[in-house]
């Protein structure tokens, strides 16, 4: 390792020479200083992440820590994969834009909603049942097919939420360094996979709660010098937001067709929530790592507090608002900016605020960017390998642990390369903005995903007829798509829908079976 990490710094000073040639928007302001904190924050995270791996082998200490993290840790943890980088990035640059407005914290109502549900429907029964992932619960209730049918749904939604989320913290450091996209994203990923590869879901959740420390110091920075960046200071900068009509907060519309309602954020946002915690092994993998059901109780409920971040990145946006009014952006960085909004706020961070500050909040953006992709990692790496691999190749089920557990590793590199990818691909279709995109790409798999785990709870439901409900759902869904219904309808309808084709079908079966009879 140590070779790593000197390979790595000279990495990072030899782009920091580099980044003086900088694209239209990066910024010649990102200093030595800054440099030294960004590169600081990336290896000694990493030196860290090797010192408190677990020590112990195995399957179990790999991808659940042996049960034995605090819950404290875990809550942290779940925060900073939660949060990710479009929190940092996609939540100030919708305030900005041309009709952004502060309706998006209505969604922060069904964070908080989405919690509350998974800590009493469903973690219980997890614990119940001593599994590695909601997809084992599945199994173990609805047979073998229907869970392979759900991990495969689940590695689609991750692979193409990821990608998304990989892609917004590759941004920044384009802004930051000049470099091209593809570059940015290498460099994001290799961080990523390192500090999965190192010791499992335990390293990751450690690294993540040190990451969760930076980026809500990052956050409470940011706002500070949004506002006090106005000559007016608080006042000035809300009478400005208000004159552009930025401090909307409610939409009591019904109409379906908008993004940001309040009965969205109550309803819509509440499944999704509630799948991320429920079904989404990326999430579920921390909460499944407390030593019992009251420790992880409380590290799913204190994590709710995470929604205070979406609040004051909304805020800062509000400050940016405001900032360029009194100080409008050049055609040329508005123009950049127009086609790609997401770069507002790294724009502002290296062009406007004191070195050294503009590093920690940088370093803030990449804590919580690779928090959720190092998270991903260990998850898609579980599922494959644990999940679709023991059925692939049986001998997976005989071989010993500690192969196994190599084989992981490898699986982890494997899909962070795939993660990588995708990123770039992404980088070509940012219309509507990260935000939007973030949400959207795993709606089509997350619906059917949370039916069939409400199915697996109920007991009921055959493979044919939740794999018709899943078909159907996704027609459905897609019909939403090209209509424009708000993406957080997706959610709740492809359950509902899945959930009453999967009844129906064992409730005709059943009745022929009566009839023969």
């Amino acid at each position: 390792m140590k070779k790593f990490y000197i390979v790595i710094m000279a990495f990072f000073c030899g782009l920091a020479v580099f980044a003086q040639q900088t694209n239209d928007i990066a910024s010649s302001h990102f200093s030595t200083i800054n440099w030294v904190i960004l590169i600081v924050f990336l290896l000694g995270t990493t030196v860290i992440g090797e010192l408190v791996k677990n020590k112990d082998k195995g399957l179990d200490a790999f991808f659940k820590g042996g049960n034995n993290l605090p819950w404290w840790a875990v809550s942290l943890s779940l925060i900073a994969t939660k949060t990710s980088v479009a929190t940092f990035i996609a939540v100030p640059a919708f305030v900005f834009s041309m009709n952004g407005n502060l309706t998006y914290l209505q969604m922060t109502i069904g964070f908080a909603l989405g919690n509350v549900l998974f800590v009493y429907v469903l973690l219980k029964e997890y614990y119940e049942e001593g599994i590695f992932s909601p997809y084992d619960f599945i199994q173990n209730r609805l047979g073998i097919k229907t869970s392979q049918l759900s991990r495969t749904f689940f590695m689609i939604g991750a692979t193409m939420s990821q990608g998304v989320r990989l892609l917004g913290t590759a941004l920044v450091l384009s802004v930051i360094t000049g470099q091209s996209t593809m570059v940015c994203i290498g460099i994001i990923a290799l961080f990523a996979i390192v500090w999965s590869y190192i010791g499992g879901i335990t390293t990751v959740v450690w690294t993540d709660a040190i990451q969760f420390i930076i980026f809500i110091a990052g956050a409470f920075f940011a706002l500070y010098y949004a506002i006090s960046d106005i000559p007016g200071g608080f006042g000035q900068m809300m009478a400005i937001a208000d004159d552009k009509a930025k401090l909307v907060l409610l939409d009591l519309s019904l109409d379906p067709h908008k993004t940001y309602t309040l009965w969205v954020g109550v309803l819509g946002c509440t499944f999704f929530e509630f799948g991320s915690n429920a079904v989404d092994q990326v999430v579920t993998q921390r909460a499944l790592c407390c030593k019992n059901l009251k420790e992880a109780r409380k590290a799913v409920a204190f994590s709710v507090v995470g929604v205070a971040t979406t609040w004051i990145m909304a805020f800062v946006g509000i400050g940016l608002v405001a900032y360029y009014d009194i100080n409008p952006l050049s055609d040329l960085v508005n123009s950049s900016i127009a086609s790609e909004p997401d770069r507002i706020f790294p724009y502002y961070v290296v062009n406007e605020l004191p070195n050294g500050i503009s590093g920690l909040i940088i370093a803030a953006m990449f804590a919580a960017g690779i928090s959720t992709l190092d998270s991903a990692l260990t998850a898609l790496s579980q599922t494959s390998v644990m999940g679709v691999g023991t059925l692939v190749f049986p001998k997976l089920k005989t071989m010993d642990e500690n192969k196994v557990v190599t084989i992981s590793k490898i699986a982890i590199v494997v899909w962070g390369v795939v993660l990588a990818l995708l990123a770039y691909g992404f980088s070509f279709f940012q219309d509507g903005g990260l935000l939007a995109l973030g949400f959207k790409v795993p709606g089509y798999a997350y619906g059917v995903l949370i039916g069939i785990a409400f199915l697996a709870l109920m007991r009921k439901g055959e493979f044919t007829g939740i794999l018709m409900g899943a078909f159907i759902a996704i027609l459905v869904i897609a019909w939403m798509h090209y209509d424009g219904i708000s993406f957080f309808w997706w959610f709740p309808v492809g359950a509902l829908v899945v959930i009453i084709i999967a009844l129906l079908h064992s409730k005709v079966n059943s009745e022929k079976n009566i009839v023969k009879v």
